[in-house]
């Protein structure tokens, strides 16, 4: 016992055909009582229109698909970048360790041509650090062979 109200068609033939539709919906469904306002559309028209919507949903697939090729390549360059950034950042770590070792031998050079380090002293900082250096080329080895 409700007015019914107003709407106009948006799909397929019957494209803006306008009709009385039920104004109660539950979970956006209707009764699905409808009164054509407007007559039916010509066959030709009809035709035209079922041939526009199919145009228009193959186009849209097309752009779906098109979405997913491009979300693929770009989750994978994403991936790709990351790696690579892991790769730079392991890199700046190490170069980073080296520059303070570099820094501190130069230290320890002016120190000991300055004579405030006992070249025995010295000398044995040295070697430790090379076998420190050795130890540690030793791991990375065994780590990549593992």
């Amino acid at each position: 016992q409700l007015r019914p109200i107003k709407r106009v068609a948006f799909e397929g033939p019957v494209t803006g055909r306008r009709f009385y539709g039920c104004p109660v919906q539950e979970n956006g469904v209707n009764c699905g009582v409808v009164e054509w306002v407007d007559g039916p559309w010509p066959t030709f028209l009809q035709r035209c229109l079922c041939k526009l919507w199919e145009m228009f949903h193959e186009q849209n697939f097309g752009r779906v698909q098109d979405k997913q090729k491009f979300e693929k390549e770009l989750s994978r360059l994403k991936s790709e970048h990351e790696r690579e950034l892991a790769k730079l950042r392991t890199e700046n770590d190490k170069l980073c360790i080296e520059y303070t070792k570099l820094v501190d031998d130069v230290s320890k050079m002016f120190d000991w041509q300055d004579g405030r380090v006992d070249k025995k002293v010295y000398q044995k900082q040295v070697e430790e650090e090379e076998l420190e250096k050795k130890k540690k080329e030793l791991e990375e080895k065994a780590m990549l062979e593992v």
